[in-house]
């Protein structure tokens, strides 16, 4: 197993944060082309204290991005010794309002010929189209490092 240098990982952290502020750890890991498991490593053990009783960043900010069509929290770090801001607890009624949302709007009644169909067969219907349907999701408004100063 090859070992990385996590000291220039700590580098390239810094001067991301001094170009733009804000990151978040996929977004660091895109800055330094590393894994997104290391990026959290390192900005993990960059958010933690130190012998000397400080933090070199802080989660300011919590964001919803996709993965794998799974909605995830994600920290946004940036620099500095503050208080971490809490994790937001789940929303179980929007979750389950977007699932329901997402899970009709695959079917809906679009001819005169499916008001003929039978439960058992909507079903199907349904089960046979949320199948073949890609689950990645990714969100368009998402902005890289690189794409945000050209």
């Amino acid at each position: 197993m090859a070992s990385t240098n996590t000291g220039s990982h700590v580098v390239k952290a810094f001067e991301a944060f001094e170009a733009f502020g804000r990151l978040t750890a996929q977004e660091f890991a895109d800055y330094a082309d590393i894994g997104r498991y290391d990026a959290h490593a390192v900005l993990n053990r960059m958010n933690k204290r130190t012998k000397a009783g400080v933090k070199r960043i802080y989660v300011a900010d919590w964001t919803h991005e996709y993965d794998d069509a799974r909605r995830y929290p994600r920290a946004v770090f940036m620099l500095g010794d503050k208080p971490d801001k809490p994790k937001p607890k789940p929303d179980v009624r929007e979750n389950r309002r977007r699932s329901e949302s997402k899970r009709n709007r695959t079917f809906r009644m679009n001819s005169v010929f499916n008001l003929a169909m039978t439960r058992d067969a909507i079903r199907e219907t349904r089960r046979s189209l949320t199948a073949l349907q890609p689950h990645a999701v990714t969100s368009p408004c998402q902005t890289y490092p690189s794409e945000a100063n050209p």
